[in-house]
Parts: structure tokens; sequence; C-alpha cells
């Protein structure tokens, strides 16, 4: 009786091996659709157009999140400016809210125009007031942070995601 296994929850382990089955039927299949002649190949997803938000105007909006202490940043000084006469020129200076959110949009209404920005990203500091224990001197410091509004008809949300060694941003709607 060593060597034998008793299994207390057959029912579950029949439960998981047909959710496997099912899955890997669905993609056989999938894949077979694939291997049709004359059929496009499978690409990127698209949007057919703007993300709209009934009762919610296109906008800017940032979300930060500290993945050295796996938290919203709250306390992020970002300072956010606009590129004028091939300089970056400031629009103003926010700090992230308990959510790692601005309070408000950083561009909406009249002040979301096509144009190139910049959001510079005051990570040292922030580290520093959390005390976090890093080596000094820190590997990063002020991250920049460059985008482009092309159509402000569409609504943009910049999830921004860093530690002391690394960051990563895309665009979110």
């Amino acid at each position: 009786m060593a060597n034998q296994v008793v299994s207390h929850h057959p029912a579950r382990r029949q439960f998981a091996l047909s959710g496997l089955a099912l899955g890997a039927a669905a993609l056989t299949a999938r894949g077979a659709l694939a291997q049709q002649p004359g059929a496009a190949p499978a690409g990127p997803a698209r949007a057919s157009g703007p993300i709209v938000l009934h009762g919610v105007s296109p906008r800017l909006t940032v979300h930060a999140l500290d993945t050295f202490h796996g938290a919203a940043a709250t306390g992020l000084r970002i300072d956010f400016s606009r590129l004028e006469g091939g300089s970056y020129k400031q629009l103003r200076s926010v700090v992230m809210n308990g959510n790692g959110r601005s309070d408000d949009p950083l561009l909406i209404g009249d002040s979301y125009q096509p144009g190139d920005y910049e959001l510079l990203l005051h990570v040292d500091d922030y580290f520093a007031g959390k005390k976090a224990v890093l080596p000094m001197p820190p590997f990063l410091t002020k991250l920049p942070v460059r985008i482009r509004v092309a159509n402000v008809a569409e609504r943009i949300h910049l999830p921004i995601q860093f530690g002391p060694w690394s960051y990563t941003y895309s665009r979110g709607s």
C-alpha cells in the first residue's frame, strides 16, 4: 500500500482533464482553419476605430504601477510636457493618487491637441521617498515616456509599469 496513490477528488481530476481536452480541441480546429488554402494569414488584432465610451470625452490619462513594491505608484511625480520648437515645454506637474493615477486627465477638452508629448517620471525621488533599499547611486533616475497624439477623437490611456531597473508602457484605451 506504500506505492498506491489514492485520489480523494476524482470528480475534480475528471473536470480538469475535460477542460484540457476541450481547449485542445478548440486549438486544433482553429489551427486547421488557418491551414486551409486561400485563408488569410493571422495578424494582430486591429481596432475598427476610436474607443468610444458613452459620456466620456476623448482624453489622455495615465496609470503608474510600481512593480518593485507590487502596488500603485502613489506619490510618483510626473512632469508633463509638449514638444514645441524642437524642445519640450512643461505643461504641468502631477502627483499620482492612491490608485496610481492623476486626479485629472493630462489632456481633455481644448487642451487635447495633436502633438508630441513627454511624461518624465521621477522614479529616483519616488523610491527614495518610499525608503526602498536599493543600490546607490540608483540605476534609473528620471524616466522619459514620449508619445504622439495623432487623432484627438480617440481616448488614450497610458499604463506605465516601472521598477528600480526597468520600465515599460503601452497604449491602452
